[in-house]
């Protein structure tokens, strides 16, 4: 006999095998399957699976109050009915272990309606929740801040599943069930603390499900589109590095190079890559002080180049990957006006290598290196400049945190040229600032 309110009562499934509803199992298990304190060790999931069964249950949800509904207006059975009976039935077969326990006609049941497009509803949002894990777990290169924050909305869509599923009979819906097992196993093992929803005494509001639909598709868009820009900026990171190759092998055609370089570090500065990030600084590093003059650099540019510079000075041997370009002519006219002299370096972090390189392009006596801060008083280093044998005041301004014009009051003080050097510490771009700016008061 049918318990009372099934939605089957008003009319048998006439041309259907009910058993193919339970897909392999007897009536006689049912009651075995649908009571509580089973599965209470861990069993692997497909959530795949999981995930199309409970799309299907939350449709077989609908179906029930169709049906009902339509036998109770006298609908045509063999031909408004049945044929979705059966429709129902071949999908579910298709899918091991679907147990449409909801269309069962001696399965739990509610007289009332509303049960259903709520069970629906709650199935539908495990499904989500299910799908949003399963992505991120798939994913090599999961956050596992993502991860976790998507088992607390798995953890609260299987709880508030459960306490709608219960109204029908004290019923326990596996694939719930497997999900919380899943659910404790996993965060057991990975350590992960979830905070709500996974206790009797802490049950979701079977309510809330369409709100918590929209989180976790929420999050799951949020995870989409920071996915699409970690792709993005690894496609943007490869052109980088090809490009920063080409400056290193290639340095006579450098400066075409930089200018498609400094828009790719733009652009990755702006979608969110820190100005200190280490792929960045390892593909640039290496020809950082080849980089020309060019106006308007971008703020986030300048910044990157900071913090590069901050980090070569910390380095014991920056000199890897340096690129090995040839001394110009300009560099051997400089040392002719420089050699057993000294220079004095304003601006950025002092390097050992670069230092070292600029003494013996310029065969210097002696190389004064001052590293300058922000709203950091001038007077100190003015005895550096007014040292007789310094030739000449090179000026980094790119990296230096003084004005041109507060340094050149020093050097008009003691009679010596200043250079305003607007690139890297490259002894070519040295030189050839140096020429162009006070080769003639260095003949004197």
């Amino acid at each position: 006999m049918r318990p009372h309110g099934t939605v089957a009562e008003s009319e048998p499934y006439r041309g259907v095998n009910i058993g193919d509803l339970t897909l392999g199992r007897g009536r006689s298990s049912m009651g075995e399957m649908s009571r509580p304190g089973m599965l209470d060790k861990f069993v692997p999931v497909d959530f795949g699976l999981i995930e199309s069964r409970c799309r299907l249950k939350a449709e077989g949800a609908r179906w029930a109050v169709a049906r009902r509904r339509l036998l109770a207006n006298k609908a045509d059975f063999a031909t408004e009915v049945e044929p979705l009976d059966r429709d129902l039935i071949a999908r579910a077969k298709l899918l091991p272990n679907c147990f449409l326990w909801l269309n069962h006609p001696n399965g739990p049941s509610s007289s009332d309606a509303t049960r259903y497009d709520e069970v629906a509803a709650c199935f539908e949002t495990l499904a989500e929740a299910v799908s949003l894990v399963k992505a991120i777990e798939e994913d090599q290169d999961r956050d596992p801040t993502e991860f976790e924050a998507a088992l607390n909305l798995l953890a609260e869509a299987q709880s508030m599943l459960r306490i709608s599923v219960v109204k029908f009979d004290n019923y326990a819906d596996t694939d719930q069930r497997d999900v919380f097992q899943w659910l404790k196993y996993t965060a057991n093992e990975q350590q992960i603390f979830i905070r709500r929803f996974m206790r009797l005494d802490d049950p979701g509001d079977p309510a809330m499900a369409i709100d918590l639909q929209n989180r976790i598709k929420a999050s799951s868009g949020t995870i989409s589109e920071a996915r699409r820009k970690v792709k993005q900026h690894k496609k943007l990171f490869s052109k980088l590095k090809h490009k920063c190759t080409l400056i290193h092998d290639e340095p006579e055609t450098a400066d075409d190079y930089w200018h498609l370089v400094i828009p790719m570090v733009d652009e990755l500065i702006a979608g969110g890559i820190p100005p200190s990030n280490r792929e960045l600084r390892e593909a640039l590093a290496p020809v950082v002080d080849s980089i020309p003059d060019l106006p308007d650099l971008p703020k986030s540019v300048q910044m990157v180049l900071r913090e590069i510079d901050r980090y070569l000075a910390t380095v014991a041997d920056a000199s890897a990957g340096a690129v090995d370009e040839r001394p110009n002519p300009v560099v051997a006219e400089v040392a002719g006006l420089l050699k057993g002299k000294s220079m004095v370096l304003i601006g950025g972090e002092r390097r050992q290598q670069a230092e070292r390189a600029l003494i013996d392009a310029f065969q210097l006596k002696e190389l004064h290196w001052i590293s300058t801060r922000e709203h950091e008083s001038l007077d100190w280093f003015e005895p550096f400049v007014a040292k007789p044998d310094v030739a000449v005041v090179v000026l980094a301004i790119r990296w230096s945190s003084h004005s041109y014009g507060d340094v050149k009051i020093f050097c008009e003080r003691h009679n010596k040229p200043l250079v305003r050097l607007p690139a890297g510490y490259n002894a070519n771009q040295v030189a050839s600032q140096i020429m162009s700016q006070c080769s003639t008061k260095l003949q004197e």
